[in-house]
């Protein structure tokens, strides 16, 4: 029972038993009080009675006639006389039988006052005595009549003070509401924070509550920039601040696997021939001054473009890798100018030699062409001056990437128009096998009978023609249909950034959602890490949306923003999905276990489901549960 159902059943139980108290004791007044003012009229009548008839002849029609008359005009329950020896003379009794004040009343109540008696002289001699009561109707018509009257009054007051009452009670237990809310809050994982109300009994505990909800926000966040820290040492070069090679190596295998995103890149690697001679002249703390300035310089070109990736591949290689195809000889030519920039050795160490190959990357590449193209470079000669231009396994282009804007979007508006869409289906299992849900990629037939094809192909085409909203929205409704035919689906939608901050495609879903709830707890939205930090209000916005329809929320390829993840715990999220490039070769990476299994902590401490992505091998698979991750999905899913 809530706290303010008691409050009104102690309140009621309390003005209960006041009025209950206050209206036996009135009653027992007013019957007292009745009682007394009927025995004085009562004693008073029959002395006055007694005395007429003293004073008059005794002739026994003139008693009578002086009772009758007298028990006529008054109001009495009977009026008897007697002679000195207590025989009757004559006695005068009411028939009449008051039928306004119902008999249990009467029963309850019980009026009886005492008897008027008085000495009927004649001469010096004693004629009889009077006995006369005067009758209690009209003493039950006036206490029936106030007691309705009190009970009516006392209605009205109840329910006016009972209006006033209950917004006087809202009023001053509304802080306590408050802090209700944010006790299930924090325990739903939501660290929200109330103001602290006025009343000092409430101000402590919301004052407390505020401060728990504090420490633990703040211990979420010392938690994220500890797993920073460590995500940094595990992956990234202490001297340069650049990736390593192992981690540089899996963020670009899970870039070439991945389907959806990812047709042609291009990988740049510079290497420095002659580094042993440079720390020999200049010192290994010069040396390391050095190589750390190339790596910040070249760390701040790559985060200009969102599409590149750099990395220190060993003590004399760097590398950088674009996840476009673009102009390799561009490339090439910023890149080891920004190095050759950084390093500063222009004319004081002559023999500074740096050599920069470029390799353009497809989806059918192999991670040990990067090898292949790092030994090719190291044996060179060092005093090679001209730069290595080398095109390792080039994969032939889409046919499609030919067309113009116009044809482009002929194609795409076609098909959009025309429904010409399927959803791929990639599993996602929990640690006990059972299939959580299906990522579903969607597939395009750009012209009508022609082959479906994955959405690397038209998704950028669909972002710059303005359609990726209308995209976003005809897989919505294609995933609504298949789940109303299939009521054991379960669909996981990725929404790209401009269609989550569309809100003409939030109106559009919350409504179907409305009209087909049978489904809602099939759907499974997410957006990317990157998408979510960076609309983080309209993320919020879209979660608080979808989220009380019975709709999940979760964010994708986590794991270059940890520092962030605390962040997400007042939104209405279910799950996050952690990169592959964090599972790649999970069970032969200590620095990675850690790293992993502190996500999952922090994950796990706000309510989240972890997910990991692009599990290859089974040891991988082997190795997830023991670090506590949910569920799983890549190639070694079946």
């Amino acid at each position: 029972m809530s706290l303010i159902k008691q409050l009104w059943l102690a309140i009621i139980l309390l003005i209960s038993l006041a009025f209950g108290t206050g209206f036996v004791i009135n009653m027992m007044s007013s019957t007292q009080y009745l009682e007394q003012q009927l025995e004085m009229k009562n004693i008073d009548n029959a002395v006055s009675l007694a005395l007429s008839i003293s004073q008059m002849e005794k002739d026994s029609v003139a008693v009578n006639l002086m009772l009758s008359a007298q028990f006529d005009n008054g109001h009495y329950e009977y009026i008897k006389l007697t002679d000195s020896t207590n025989q009757l003379i004559t006695e005068r009794v009411s028939t009449i039988q008051s039928e306004a004040v119902p008999g249990w009343f009467k029963q309850l109540i019980n009026i009886t006052p005492s008897v008027g008696v008085a000495q009927i002289q004649d001469g010096w001699k004693q004629y009889g005595t009077l006995y006369l009561a005067s009758t209690t109707d009209f003493a039950y018509l006036d206490l029936w009549d106030s007691t309705l009257s009190m009970l009516l009054w006392s209605g009205i007051i109840t329910l006016v003070f009972g209006i006033l009452g209950s917004f006087i009670l809202n009023t001053i237990i509304h802080p306590l509401c408050e802090m209700a809310e944010m006790a299930e809050a924090i325990g739903d994982q939501n660290f929200i924070s109330i103001k602290e109300p006025s009343t000092p009994e409430f101000k402590s505990l919301a004052k407390a509550l505020n401060l728990l909800s504090k420490r633990i926000k703040d211990m979420l966040k010392d938690q994220s920039l500890l797993l920073e820290q460590m995500r940094i040492e595990a992956n990234y070069d202490s001297t340069t601040g650049l990736m390593n090679r192992k981690y540089f190596s899996s963020r670009v295998a899970t870039y070439m696997e991945n389907d959806d995103s990812f047709t042609e890149g291009m990988l740049v690697i510079s290497h420095i021939t002659n580094l042993a001679e440079i720390n020999k002249s200049l010192g290994s703390t010069e040396t390391n001054s050095i190589l750390k300035r190339m790596g910040l310089d070249l760390d701040a070109y790559c985060k200009q473009h969102p599409s590149l990736l750099s990395s220190r591949l060993t003590g004399a290689d760097f590398a950088v890798f674009c996840t476009n195809s673009v102009d390799s000889d561009v490339l090439c030519s910023e890149v080891k100018s920004i190095l050759n920039e950084a390093a500063g050795l222009e004319g004081i160490f002559s023999e500074f030699n740096l050599i920069t190959t470029s390799s353009t990357v497809g989806k059918s590449e192999q991670l040990d062409g990067l090898k292949k193209l790092i030994s090719t470079i190291k044996s060179k000669t060092p005093s090679s001056e001209a730069d290595i231009m080398e095109l390792i396994n080039h994969e032939d282009t889409s046919k499609y990437e030919s067309h113009d804007e116009l044809e482009w979007r002929s194609m795409l508006s076609s098909s959009i128009e025309s429904s010409r869409i399927q959803l791929a289906y990639f599993p996602v299992k929990s640690n006990s096998q059972k299939i959580i849900h299906y990522e579903c990629p969607t597939r395009l037939q750009l012209i009508e009978g022609g082959p479906w094809v994955a959405a690397d192909e038209f998704i950028s085409w669909a972002t710059q023609l303005d359609l990726i909203s209308q995209l976003d929205s005809l897989a919505f409704e294609t995933s609504i249909n298949l789940l109303n035919k299939d009521s054991s689906l379960s669909i996981a939608l990725n929404v790209s950034s401009i269609a989550m901050c569309d809100p003409i495609y939030r109106a559009n879903i919350h409504k179907q959602i409305k009209e087909n709830s049978t489904v809602a707890s099939q759907l499974w939205f997410e957006v990317t890490e990157h998408t979510a930090f960076q609309n983080l209000q309209q993320f919020k916005v879209f979660c608080d949306l979808v989220a009380p329809l019975g709709c999940k929320v979760g964010v994708k390829h986590v794991g270059t923003q940890i520092s962030r993840l605390s962040e997400l715990h007042a939104m209405s999220l279910n799950y996050i999905k952690i990169d592959a490039s964090v599972i790649r070769n999970i069970d032969q990476n200590p620095g990675n276990k850690a790293f992993l299994k502190a996500i999952c902590l922090i994950a796990h401490s706000i309510g989240l489901m972890t997910i990991a992505e692009g599990v290859q091998t089974e040891q991988e698979l082997a190795m997830l549960p023991e670090l506590n991750v949910d569920a799983v999905t890549g190639p070694a899913v079946k």
